[in-house]
């Protein structure tokens, strides 16, 4: 129920949840409470401690996006747009002052809009929150009332300002560390690569987490980062952010995964836009399954949502929607047409194979991935690698060996494998003797 005061005698306060997307999210119709007061205070006396906005540096080999509003410039009326700048400046004044549902008070924001709703409010939230990775603290519960054709928001904190300083400090300070730590010369596809592989060494996908009240950080950047800690939707802002920093484009897709809301990212390389889940890709079996995938590709088990132009009403506070979507059209970045040794005849291939193997074992890679020709049928080519006469890999392996020094030996009895169906590629773990 929306309850829009425009009658003198009273106004209307209405607190609302807007949901999130991280493989878990925000209890909402339950948790709507309505609170109608005789006598409401649109003037903000709250006393607020003013947060400073700490510069995460850039890396001098890189540089980096000034700005991304991919959410901003998603929004389609004035009011709207306007809405987006103040919360942009009530984002950084935060009161020390826990209020009574537990946040502290934000900044309120004011529109001159008698038409502007709490749809139109979801929509900016969400806009400035997707476009703003390093801002963690606003919580996914606002109060939004109407009086006299003016529409007052009034946001909240999970934090207080003074405990809000010291979290961005140390979200700041990891992010420097971080990006110090790229190496010099990467084109952006290694950019990526490095970024998605120090994230996924970084953080662990939390379980048990279903609600921003069973863990409100692991849906952030400062969730994954600091703590260590995320769901996907942490995971996505952490990535965005990182990537950001280092002058590629990253987005949000929001959708669905196993039947359960979900968040990945969409990026820019070279021009063309990808899907990557990096939540997804945080598993011992999924290697880099899910990095740079095109739209096809990521719909063989993720569900994408439609995009805001494309909704003809303005969607409820219940929906799923993406504020922005590229169209995926290519897999030139796709990590097996990339990173693959390619197969397209088992004795043609054979001294390609080899080389490449003695160079990974010189580097001490304990992954080899190999993409087979679409000439063969997936279950017979892995059957004719490992298991049947002439177990090709093995005696890849073997060969590779007799030009390698004692300490570069791989172990060549038992192969842990993980196969990649739908690239026709397999991943070999490679072990030294």
């Amino acid at each position: 129920m929306f309850i829009k005061g425009k009658i003198r005698l009273f106004s209307a306060i209405v607190t609302l949840t807007f949901l999130l997307c991280g493989c878990g999210f925000s209890k909402m119709v339950d948790d709507i409470k309505i609170d109608v007061f005789e006598k409401t205070k649109f003037e903000d006396d709250t006393n607020y401690t003013s947060i400073d906005s700490q510069k995460i540096v850039d890396n001098e080999n890189y540089t980096a996006n000034p700005k991304i509003s991919y959410g901003y410039d998603s929004l389609y009326t004035a009011s709207q747009k306007l809405c987006y700048e103040l919360i942009g400046e009530s984002a950084y004044k935060i009161s020390e002052e826990k209020q009574s549902n537990g946040f502290y008070a934000i900044g309120k924001v004011k529109i001159n809009d008698p038409d502007f709703t709490d749809r139109d409010m979801d929509i900016c939230i969400k806009s400035f929150t997707m476009d703003h990775p390093e801002i963690f603290w606003i919580t996914n519960q606002y109060t939004y009332g109407t009086v006299s054709g003016q529409s007052v928001i009034q946001l909240y904190s999970y934090v207080s300002g003074s405990e809000c300083t010291q979290r961005i400090t140390e979200l700041t300070d990891t992010v420097n560390d971080i990006i110090a730590s790229v190496p010099s010369g990467l084109k952006q596809y290694h950019l990526e690569k490095y970024i998605h592989n120090i994230l996924l060494d970084k953080c662990t996908y939390a379980t048990g987490v279903e609600y921003a009240e069973d863990g409100w950080e692991e849906f952030t950047s400062y969730g994954a980062l600091v703590k260590g800690s995320a769901v996907c939707e942490g995971y996505a802002h952490a990535f965005c952010l990182l990537l950001n920093k280092l002058g590629i484009d990253c987005y949000y897709v929001n959708g669905y995964g196993e039947n359960a809301p979900h968040m990945w990212n969409s990026v820019k390389i070279n021009d063309e836009w990808y899907h990557i889940d990096v939540t997804w890709d945080d598993n011992e079996n999924a290697y880099f399954n899910y990095f740079n995938l095109d739209d096809t590709q990521i719909q063989t088990d993720h569900v994408i949502e439609p995009v805001l132009s494309d909704i003809k009403d303005r969607p409820t506070m219940s929906d799923i929607y993406n504020v922005f979507l590229p169209v995926c059209n290519s897999d030139r970045a796709n990590y097996f047409v990339i990173e693959s040794t390619y197969i397209s005849d088992f004795e043609e291939s054979r001294d390609i194979m080899v080389n490449d193997l003695i160079e990974a074992a010189q580097k001490g890679d304990d992954m080899f991935t190999v993409k087979i020709s679409d000439t063969y049928d997936f279950e017979t080519a892995i059957d004719l690698m490992f298991n049947t006469e002439p177990c090709y890999m093995f005696d890849y392996i073997r060969e590779a060996n007799s030009f390698l020094d004692s300490s570069h030996q791989i172990a060549n009895d038992n192969l842990a494998i993980i196969m990649i169906s739908n690239f026709n590629s397999v991943v070999v773990r490679l072990e030294y003797n």
